[in-house]
């Protein structure tokens, strides 16, 4: 998983799903299963396929979104360092199956042992 690369294949997308839901765990939920990410009140708000809506477990790592809050085209968010920025997309199929557009990047990665 390079830095400014899109997920073109289920393999890579499984790989920034877990990194995700390790490092950005959703209150409910998985980010694969996320088919919109919303800014609403300065928190992050996750819509799920099945239309449920859900948050990020810890709040505080939601940093900020640019774009409109019903659509916006970038969200950031922070964990211990680690800042990771989604670009949410459009649905799209991805090796004959509904898939989310969605591009990730990681943007830094801090070594706060120093």
């Amino acid at each position: 998983m390079g830095m400014n690369q899109q997920f073109r294949t289920t393999t890579s997308w499984d790989q920034a799903i877990d990194m995700l839901d390790h490092s950005f765990p959703l209150s409910e939920g998985s980010h694969g299963t996320a088919i919109a990410y919303l800014s609403y009140f300065d928190h992050l708000l996750v819509i799920q396929a099945d239309g449920s809506a859900t948050g990020l477990a810890k709040p505080a790592q939601f940093v900020e979104a640019s774009g409109i809050e019903e659509a916006p085209c970038c969200i950031l968010l922070e964990h211990n360092g680690l800042q990771v920025e989604i670009e949410p997309g459009r649905q799209c199929a991805v090796q004959g199956q509904a898939h989310p557009g969605h591009r990730m990047q990681l943007l830094t990665q801090i070594d706060t042992s120093l």
